[in-house]
């Protein structure tokens, strides 16, 4: 594999890291990194916001609430060549980090990449490895192992999708309805073998034994398939049939039937 050439000194990635009222004070960030800058997003934002003596550290308030009206504001205002989208609990790795936008560098045909969070990358398979995205293989996809080049983003005029994530009626799938739109959009993508950073708590995409998630996922799958989506959904509650309570539970998510809790 070539080499990705060296990023700069000056910050050519901005973290966009996505945070709510009292869960500002507990962000952890990592120790300041050539060719990397924060923003973090405040929504529901403090009286008086942080002050800070790091010049790779900005903090914005913002009016909104919603995980994806976060995601688009940080796309809507970043100054640096790639972005990465992360939330407030995340131990983030700089040198993964650096690496994939190194890769991004020696690859401008790309739109975007991926890496991966610790503890989830194979040790072996095709996904071991290097490899181009597609819809079918990028479920996997959330904060923060999604890098962007911001200008061919913006240039295709995809954003997230403010009816998904945390804070939206959908709880769940921002970052993978993102991702199918950017595809369907034309944008080339690849992932990886990368770690970009750890998420040590259970996320939300982790619970499937809410009913609200599973019917997201749902939700999730139509508005990225359309008229596939049947099919796919038939797919996807054959794969995870286990974690949906067994074939009772598959047929009733492909049916849109989910029991409540």
């Amino acid at each position: 594999m070539t080499t990705a050439p060296t990023l700069s000194l000056t910050p050519d990635i901005t973290v966009a890291i996505a945070t709510i009222g009292t869960r500002l004070a507990n962000i952890q960030l990592p120790p300041p990194a050539a060719g990397l800058c924060y923003e973090i997003l405040v929504q529901r934002p403090p009286a008086v916001m942080p002050r800070t003596t790091r010049p790779d550290v900005r903090y914005t308030p913002l009016d909104t609430v919603g995980l994806s009206h976060s995601r688009n504001s940080a796309l809507a205002h970043c100054d640096t060549e790639f972005l990465v989208f992360a939330d407030d609990d995340m131990a983030l790795d700089t040198d993964g980090l650096r690496a994939l936008a190194g890769h991004m560098l020696a690859a401008p045909h790309l739109g975007f990449t991926a890496g991966w969070r610790m503890g989830r990358l194979p040790a072996s398979g095709r996904r071991a490895g290097r490899y181009t995205l597609r819809k079918h293989n990028a479920g996997r996809l959330c904060a923060p192992e999604l890098m962007i080049r911001v200008e061919t983003v913006r240039a295709s005029g995809v954003l997230f999708d403010t009816r998904f994530g945390v804070g939206a009626a959908q709880p769940v799938g921002e970052d993978y309805v993102f991702v199918c739109d950017m595809l369907d959009a034309g944008l080339h993508a690849e992932a990886f073998p990368i770690v970009t950073g750890a998420h040590p708590d259970m996320s939300t995409g982790d619970d499937w034994d809410d009913p609200q998630l599973l019917a997201a996922r749902r939700a999730v799958l139509t508005r990225c398939f359309g008229g596939m989506a049947p099919v796919i959904r038939l797919a996807y509650a054959l794969r995870h049939r286990k974690r949906m309570g067994g074939w009772l539970g598959a047929w009733r998510f492909w049916a849109g039937r989910i029991k409540s809790g």
